[in-house]
């Protein structure tokens, strides 16, 4: 008897209110760890109308705070909103002309003490963190979100490239991608979700047309034919289904840091501890040990060649080095070893040195999403190091 079922996943733009402010936090974060590579960070950000609210706990030797190098965290603001694509003053929210208020404390004593140990790190937070890979797609991510992210990375990317220096699309984008399934099989992609933002010189016929003749053309160059296959004629698209969209960005809607923690990580396909990434020092073990429950993952996926996909879990009590509990399996129950890792090797100040996660990378996980690209280098620094299983 076959079974059948709808499954979907969604991801967003940059541009999105809410991933505005985990960009705004990552790039806080990353000015701190360049100074200062043991800074502890926790900073928060809201952003409603032309206002950037910033608030949170930061304890480090370099004293942004202070009011002759505040105009360094506010350039720096600017800039991040700047990359993001708020430029035109049509948008409302603007990168130049944004007020920027500022809340931060130190962090408490009491976590200090309990994180920061003489010759040791503990976590510092309690926590349960996942890691998921999959041979089903390139990026090793679960098929339902890959797709929504390719379709909305490549609208977005024409903003930058084929209208740049226009107001055309705007940065705010939305897509959901709803597959069916036969027998736990994916047989094809039962419809498409895709919200732009665009400017009034942009009917909705013209950025449907867009969709059909250009977006959806060119995502068949970058993904797989066995997956471009599963565009049918019976799928289903929905381009901007509520109609013209022309106010986006935090103008129309509130952003803050952590609030797209399912978008961040694996879609529908895996559970999630509930911790979010950005704005986060890596001894905030719910991010530092989800990126090494992905690498874990990835590493046991490619040394099983029988295993289609691996999920990893991870707990951690606050003040703790190592894990208080583990489990790596598959999605036939299966359970696996840590194989080349060991216990040490899951400990703060080992997934730190591992990973090299004191650098300041972070900007580019908010931006580009925290898995699924490939590592790079730029300047020395090492990039997505978590993806990389080469050693």
């Amino acid at each position: 008897m076959s079974h059948s079922y709808v499954w979907t996943s969604e991801y967003v733009s940059p541009g999105h209110p809410d991933k505005v402010a985990d960009q705004i936090s990552d790039s806080i974060l990353d000015l701190y760890l360049q100074h200062d590579p043991d800074a502890r960070v926790a900073c928060e950000t809201m952003v409603k109308g032309n206002s950037v609210y910033i608030a949170g706990e930061i304890t480090s030797k370099a004293n942004f705070l202070a009011e002759s190098d505040f105009e360094l965290i506010k350039k720096t603001i600017r800039n991040t909103i700047s990359l993001i694509g708020y430029v035109h003053p049509e948008f409302g929210f603007h990168s130049e002309s944004c007020s920027i208020h500022m809340n931060i404390s130190a962090q408490s004593p009491e976590i200090n003490r309990s994180v920061d140990k003489n010759q040791s790190l503990g976590a510092g937070d309690q926590g349960i963190m996942f890691g998921f890979a999959t041979n089903d797609t390139p990026t090793k991510m679960p098929l339902a979100i890959y797709l929504a992210k390719e379709i909305v990375q490549y609208a977005y990317r024409l903003i930058f490239t084929d209208f740049i220096g226009k107001d055309i699309l705007r940065p705010d984008m939305k897509s959901q991608i709803s597959l069916h399934y036969n027998n736990g099989h994916p047989t094809h992609i039962d419809s498409l979700v895709l919200s732009c933002c665009h400017s009034q010189s942009l009917s909705l016929r013209q950025l449907q047309e867009l969709f059909h003749d250009k977006i959806l053309n060119d995502i068949k160059a970058i993904i797989p034919e066995h997956i471009y296959t599963m565009f049918t004629k019976d799928t289903k698209y929905y381009i901007n289904p509520a109609g013209e969209w022309n106010i986006g960005g935090p103008i129309s809607d509130c952003g803050l840091t952590g609030r797209k923690i399912v978008v961040d990580q694996y879609g529908a396909d895996c559970e999630i501890g509930g911790g979010a990434f950005s704005g986060k020092d890596p001894s905030k073990v719910d991010k530092s040990a989800a990126y090494m429950a992905r690498h874990i993952a990835l590493k046991t996926l490619a040394e099983h060649e029988h295993a289609n996909n691996i999920k990893v879990q991870l707990a951690y009590a606050i003040g703790q080095e190592f894990p208080v509990s583990y489990r790596i399996y598959d999605s036939l129950g299966k359970e696996y070893s840590l194989g080349s890792f060991s216990l040490n090797d899951l400990t703060p100040s080992a997934i730190i040195e591992r990973l090299e996660l004191q650098n300041p990378i972070y900007l580019a996980t908010s931006h580009k999403g925290h898995f699924g690209n490939s590592s790079y280098n730029v300047q020395g620094i090492n990039y997505f190091t978590w993806e990389d299983i080469s050693e």
